[in-house]
């Protein structure tokens, strides 16, 4: 749309046109669409170009030429709409958070006064704080309708209420499913089903209660809870407890080099056989140095980890742990028998693309090839970074499962991750860290009790229920709310 295809990278346009404003976008110079359209990446790492918040808010409007009197205006108006005036934010980009930074990148755009804005999953890469920031920009933007927005995202909770029309995509690239909201994921949600696709979390919970409503917000939700839940209906119990420590951790610290901050600072927790752990946390709190040292991958420069349990690690990138030219040859390098290799392979679904580069499979099976061969060596403990992070909804599905299957064996899963319905859904325990720090170590049932810690929708949705009627239970995801009503 900003026209960089196919103006700066070659591509086969293969028939049709695209107008933006006004402007085909073949013919169309790339500067003047750039100046009709910005465009927000998801790794805001990749967009900044300068050292400081000023320059690079007025970099835009440098190279567009405009006058120094208009950049001014322009930035400072930029600035004072993302909340990032004030003695309290860092002049310096190396000095913000990640939230932080991608408010930077709005309002650079912002800045360029386009009149469309198309915002690339601004928030995969934010912590919790850092993603409030963002869409709460985002949010305000909306209201101004001086500006088409154009929001490319897989998760729709947190801006469902901001949506006036939904586009879905198949997977040849073409359009599978448009329209208004409720004709996209009420009318259509058996073709969404078939596709794969993410459905809001509120709907689905609508659903479930046999209601065709599209609840915008939790309160909106919680309406249709407090009028469908069936009356008394009990929760089964929880899961029997845990059972004997596998990975023990006393007073663990580390850090990257010496005179650097400690990554990890005086950690001692225990992980246990059978139990399912969500580590969470800001960006830089410690959450993949931890789970590193827990693996054995890294050693404390303080404590101790004791631990007689095989741990399996997956790493957030699936590509940082690929060796081999072929699939099947990730499996043999861990020293796994011929059968469990081919038991492996058929369980993931990839036994026809054994002899395939493992660098050509699609994200998905990348993902599921990572996790697959941590479990050649039959761990006890499996620690997985983001194991969600970029993957559709079926994919995602289909390796939640999988973990829960494990779970089920009796192995111990610990999931790093910003997902907080993945933690609703999933995890028994929650360990929150903050700056190297355990802040929290306790049920996810009592985390999800402080209102600042923010809530997945669902989550919310309940606890405004239960104001009105106190036989609705507490339940935190839509696993509970299955498991509740008995499928």
């Amino acid at each position: 749309m900003d026209g960089v295809i196919p103006h700066a990278l070659d591509a086969h346009w293969d028939g049709g046109s695209l107008v933006v404003a006004g402007r085909e976008t073949r013919s169309a110079s790339l500067a003047d669409l750039t100046r009709q359209v910005a465009v927000l990446f998801q790794d805001p790492e990749t967009q900044l170009a300068m050292l400081e918040v000023d320059d690079e808010v007025a970099f835009g409007l440098e190279n567009h030429g405009v006058d120094r009197a208009e950049m001014r205006r322009r930035v400072a108006s930029a600035k004072a709409r993302l909340g990032l005036e004030g003695e309290r934010v860092p002049r310096r980009l190396d000095q913000l958070s990640g939230g932080m930074k991608q408010r930077v990148t709005l309002a650079s755009l912002l800045a360029l006064e386009p009149r469309g804005l198309v915002l690339d999953e601004p928030t995969a890469n934010l912590d919790g704080d850092g993603a409030r920031a963002v869409l709460d920009a985002i949010a305000e933007l909306a209201r101004d309708r001086s500006r088409s927005l154009l929001l490319i995202e897989h998760r729709l909770d947190d801006v469902l209420a901001l949506i006036d029309r939904v586009a879905v995509l198949g997977d040849d690239g073409s359009l599978a499913l448009g329209g208004t909201a409720e004709e996209v994921f009420v009318a259509g949600q058996d073709r969404l089903d078939e596709l794969g696709v993410w459905i809001p979390q509120l709907r689905l919970l609508a659903r479930a209660l046999g209601s065709d409503a599209l609840p915008r917000s939790p309160a909106e939700a919680a309406r249709i809870v407090v009028e469908r839940w069936p009356a008394h209906r009990s929760v089964p119990p929880a899961d029997p407890s845990p059972g004997a420590p596998a990975i023990v951790a006393r007073g663990v610290s580390y850090r990257y080099g010496r005179g650097a901050p400690w990554a990890v600072d005086g950690v001692g927790l225990a992980v246990a056989s059978g139990e399912f752990v969500a580590l969470v946390g800001a960006n830089g709190s410690g959450k993949s140095t931890l789970g590193l040292l827990l693996a054995g991958a890294l050693r404390a420069a303080r404590g101790t980890i004791d631990s007689t349990a095989r741990v399996g690690y997956v790493f957030q990138y699936p590509e940082h742990q690929l060796v081999t030219t072929t699939v099947a040859g990730e499996f043999r390098v861990t020293g796994a028998p011929e059968e469990r290799v081919a038991a492996l392979l058929a369980r993931i679904g990839l036994a026809a693309l054994a002899e395939a580069n493992p660098f050509t499979l699609s994200h998905g099976q990348k993902r599921r090839l990572s996790v697959a061969t941590a479990l050649a060596i039959d761990p006890d403990v499996l620690i997985l970074d983001e194991p969600t992070f970029g993957q559709d909804r079926r994919h995602s599905e289909e390796l939640l499962a999988m973990l829960e299957e494990l779970h089920r064996e009796g192995r111990a899963v610990v999931v790093i991750t910003h997902d907080l319905p993945l933690v609703a859904d999933h995890a028994e325990r929650v360990i929150e860290l903050r700056d190297g720090r355990v802040v929290f170590d306790g049920p996810a049932q009592r985390y999800f009790e402080p209102a600042e810690r923010g809530r997945p929708p669902v989550a919310e949705a309940f606890r405004i229920a239960r104001l009105e009627r106190a036989d609705v239970p507490p339940l935190l995801g839509l696993r509970a709310v299955q498991r509740a009503l008995g499928r």
